[in-house]
């Protein structure tokens, strides 16, 4: 692309946004290298990573990218066998924590959802990390040697353990010496202070100049003044010279250790380096997909066949609410005019389509509706703006036609050209004239081009031409203000009359003007103002139209009520009726048990009768409650395939899943389930409503939540407790965080040692109400603090 059409185009301030919401330096690098591309694979590859990893981003957070550092060059120096320093060894550990974060972020998402979905909305985010190896055995060495502080700890071998141990006891017997010279009577004539300091690493002690040769002791130096002179005692020079050699051999051990974790460092040079790129490149999708999110982007159709269609498409740079524009072109359109007003948005609509062309080319979403189209361009030319050299002595036309010169020489079939105001700067009949000839060649050379202008010659041109098509920015009269919308297929007015008239002008003068139009330009105009006619007539019937479907949808929602109270109260009559039958069979089997054992005990003789005819009241009474027992399944039956609507809650029996219809197709007795971001079909049969508690319990439980709140503190410090105590007190906590209802909270577990980290950090790992966590920012405690995000 030319380097001028990504400028006027404002392309790079695009770039510079999307890299802003980057993580990473390489990541920030990355998409400041991104330039539009002209292969459709390509294009639809990028566009698809970042429509994935936004939606995972909605669905489940920001993928984690904290700790990632750029180590190319610390990488570069281990593999050439060049010792690292403990920073750039800290740099290392801190990107090998933030591989091992991502996989861990990757492992639940997988671990949560079915691997149908993972393959339909993710697969291509999980390709692009497969290859991510974490080196947990390297971690581990580096954490055992190098302390949360950077520095070489003690245990990072036994020898330098020993040799720091011996270190401190020699400094131990040499303050000790010291603070009895300093406390002694004998010498607090010839110290300038009683304090022990150090000079060229050596303890000392400030003597007077006056006392230097009654004080038995090297100097190392002097005060500015020259009054003091600072002195090694003769009693610790033996003792300080022990101790310069102990530390020579401390400092042979601790480049020993670098030595050998930059060796590790330097045998996983390139799996490390192959992890730094991934999470970089990753960085940079999920920038465009924070981009994509905060501008409401979607990713466009891609074809090579030059259509663009773009609905409720916006200008990301416009700082106020940008009025979305639809515009249509390419096929039966090759060419689009542009007219309006000054001011009235025509270059807008011209940079809009350019820019989201660029975007789209450079695998960014762009701000527009789902169902948009962009094609793919080699080349996309652009001429905005009052481009006036003084260094060249150009005019601005002459400026215009040299820009213009170029894109007809270079122009063909796969060639956009936007050129705004086209032919100003010279003699309006002349621009007119040149302007048409400058459009009919570019068709003539197949490109796709825009351009905007006053000029109504040019507005009869695309009015009687082929594949050539008007367009407009509106202007309300009454306001005397644009609305921004542009209007495909109508030309735009001047309105220049209908302004100066209501801005005051006399008639007569608006009257006489009129008549020095040309009959061509009246022409344009009478075409113009019958097209607004025809298109205004057209928006009141089609808001007559819309009046008449809502009320029409007004008319059917209040029918549908009215059946469905009809059909709950026949229910609830039905209902009662089943009701009152039950009761009536229980209580008539009641009563004919007791009248028949009263017979059965006055008279004997008849006994055989008196059981003939309780067997037979007892088959009727059977066979009325088996009747009962039909019609109520009946109307069982019947409430199961009727009593579900769009928007109920309900869980899928067979799949466990809870979700709300979406859709009932009440003729194959199914529905369409919306499961979290999964949408299944399912049979009405296998759906059950799910309880939603009424208002009494949701408050009660917002009353326990908010008195549960008022106890439960944000901070969580554990400093000072044992292994087991800090886990039981975190898991606790947890609990109650979550019923408290509190998003983030913030466990306190110091640096030390790492054990009680650790121990936080297996709890955390298996509690059911953690949704993520992460150790704290510098700001924050750094690895003295884990934050953690509750479910």
């Amino acid at each position: 692309m030319k380097e001028h059409s990504l400028e006027v185009l404002e392309y790079n301030k695009i770039i510079k946004m999307t890299a802003e919401r980057s993580a990473t330096k390489i990541g920030k690098e990355i998409i400041k290298k991104l330039e539009p591309v002209n292969n459709s694979k390509y294009i639809k590859e990028r566009l698809a990573e970042v429509t994935a990893l936004k939606s995972m981003i909605k669905e489940f957070s920001t993928p984690p990218f904290g700790g990632v550092r750029d180590i190319r060059e610390d990488l570069k120096k281990a593999a050439k066998g060049s010792v690292l320093s403990t920073d750039a060894i800290t740099r290392v550990r801190s990107t090998l924590r933030g591989v091992f974060e991502l996989q861990r972020y990757l492992d639940n998402i997988e671990s949560d959802l079915d691997p149908r979905i993972i393959e339909r909305e993710y697969q291509i985010i999980y390709d692009l990390c497969a290859d991510l190896q974490n080196r947990p055995a390297l971690a581990r060495e580096i954490d055992r040697c190098i302390n949360e502080y950077g520095e070489v700890a003690d245990d990072a071998s036994a020898k330098l353990k020993s040799l720091r141990s011996k270190i401190d006891s020699i400094e131990n017997s040499i303050r000790d010496k010291l603070d009895s010279i300093i406390k002694s009577k004998h010498y607090q004539d010839m110290l300038q202070e009683n304090i022990v300091t150090r000079r060229e690493n050596r303890y000392v002690v400030p003597v007077k100049q006056e006392q230097r040769n009654n004080f038995d002791g090297i100097v190392h130096g002097q005060s500015a003044s020259g009054l003091t002179l600072f002195m090694e005692p003769m009693a610790v020079v033996r003792l300080n010279n022990e101790l310069r050699e102990v530390r020579a051999r401390e400092s042979a051990e601790i480049q020993r250790i670098l030595q050998m974790l930059s060796s590790k460092i330097a045998q996983d040079e390139s799996i490390i380096k192959r992890d730094l790129m991934i999470l970089s490149r990753l960085d940079s999708i999920s920038a465009a997909a924070k981009f994509s999110l905060d501008y409401q982007c979607n990713a466009p159709e891609i074809n090579e066949k030059g259509i663009i269609e773009l609905n409720q498409a916006r200008h990301p740079l416009l700082k106020e609410e940008p009025v979305p524009i639809d515009l249509k072109l390419g096929d039966d359109i090759a060419t689009l005019v542009i007219t309006g007003p000054n001011t009235g948005g025509k270059t807008v609509a011209l940079k809009t389509v350019g820019l989201l062309t660029l975007m789209t080319q450079s695998g960014l979403h762009i701000p527009a509706a789902a169902n948009s189209t962009v094609a793919v361009f080699k080349k996309i030319f652009a001429d905005i703006g009052d481009e006036q050299s003084i260094e060249q002595s150009l005019s601005t036309f002459s400026s215009h036609m040299h820009r213009i010169r170029e894109f007809l020489a270079e122009s063909d079939n796969s060639t956009l050209v936007l050129m705004d105001e086209l032919g100003v700067g010279t003699d309006p009949e002349e621009g007119a004239a040149l302007g048409i000839s400058i459009l009919e060649k570019l068709q003539e050379k197949n490109a796709i081009t825009i351009a905007t202008t006053h000029y109504s010659q040019l507005k009869s041109y695309a009015y009687t031409t082929e594949r050539v098509e008007n367009a407009s920015v509106e202007f309300d009269i009454e306001t005397l203000k644009p609305t921004y919308k542009l209007i495909m297929g109508v030309p735009g007015g001047s309105n220049a009359f209908e302004i100066a008239l209501r801005l005051g002008i006399p008639r007569e003068i608006i009257d006489r003007a009129r008549t020095l139009l040309s009959d061509e330009e009246i022409k344009v105009e009478d075409i113009i103002n019958e097209l607004n006619q025809e298109r205004n007539r057209y928006q009141q019937l089609r808001q007559e139209m819309e009046e008449y479907r809502n009320r029409e949808k007004e008319l059917k929602e209040k029918y549908e009520s009215m059946i469905k109270e009809q059909q709950q109260q026949h229910e609830k009559e039905m209902k009662a009726a089943r009701e009152e039958a039950e009761s009536i069979v229980e209580e008539t089997k009641k009563e004919a048990r007791r009248i028949i054992s009263n017979l059965k005990q006055k008279d004997y003789t008849q006994r055989s009768e008196v059981d003939r005819a309780q067997t037979s009241a007892n088959q009727e009474l059977k066979e009325l409650s088996q009747i009962l027992e039909a019609e109520n399944k009946k109307e069982k039956e019947k409430i199961s395939a009727d009593k579900f609507e769009i928007g109920d809650q309900v869980r899928v029996r067979s799949i466990g899943r809870k979700g709300e219809i979406t859709a009932i197709d009440r003729d194959k007795k199914e529905a369409q389930i919306q499961a979290g971001i999964m949408q299944v079909t399912a049979s009405l049969a296998d759906l059950v409503k799910v309880d939603i508690p009424d208002d009494n319990e949701e408050k009660q439980l917002k009353n326990y939540r908010v008195q549960k709140a008022q106890h439960v503190s944000p901070k969580l410090d554990l400093r000072g407790e044992r292994y087991e105590a800090a886990q039981y007190k975190v898991d606790k906590y947890l609990d109650d965080a979550f019923l408290a209802g509190l998003n983030e909270v913030e466990i306190v577990h110091g640096k030390g040692t790492g054990a009680l980290r650790q121990a936080v950090e297996e709890v955390l790992a298996k509690n059911s109400h953690v949704k993520d966590y992460r150790l704290g920012r510098q700001k924050e405690g750094g690895m003295g603090v884990t934050i953690v995000k509750i479910k």
